[in-house]
């Protein structure tokens, strides 16, 4: 009996564990797959003239009613200046957020338009709520073209 209860302990265990939902996230990518509503190539280079998506993913429905967004100067271990910022109302229906926009030449937004940087650089790229961090993600810009 008691190596029945230690199995069904052990079972409710991998079970909760197999549910529970992924840790908030950031993906960074040059594609963006308009029928899933996700970014489809994730990286952390970026061209200065590569298109750039940005999308937050909190793995369950958010439970708080804004998200605020900041690009920062350098990176997560050495965090400069603030680049920019928003603070956007949020669905408690929604479980991710995505950052793009349409660039000046067409498109897309390039990663220099959306990280305002015109030389090569690391940018820190950090989702908040309620004055709480919920995920960051370091990119750098390089210029190769």
């Amino acid at each position: 009996m008691k190596k029945f209860f230690v199995a069904a302990a052990l079972l409710a265990c991998a079970l909760f564990t197999g549910c529970s939902s992924e840790e908030p996230s950031i993906v960074c990518g040059r594609d963006w797959n308009d029928g899933a509503k996700v970014v489809a190539d994730t990286t952390s280079e970026f061209d200065l003239a590569d298109q750039m998506v940005v999308q937050f993913k909190y793995g369950k429905n958010f439970d708080f009613k804004t998200l605020k967004v900041a690009f920062y100067e350098g990176s997560a271990a050495n965090k400069g200046a603030e680049i920019w910022s928003r603070e956007t109302a949020v669905s408690e229906k929604a479980d991710k957020y995505t950052l793009q926009g349409k660039s000046k030449h067409g498109g897309m937004m390039l990663a220099r338009e959306m990280c305002k940087k015109r030389q090569p650089s690391s940018i820190l790229i950090e989702f908040s709520a309620e004055g709480k961090v919920l995920a960051s993600k370091d990119i750098n810009l390089v210029k190769t073209r």
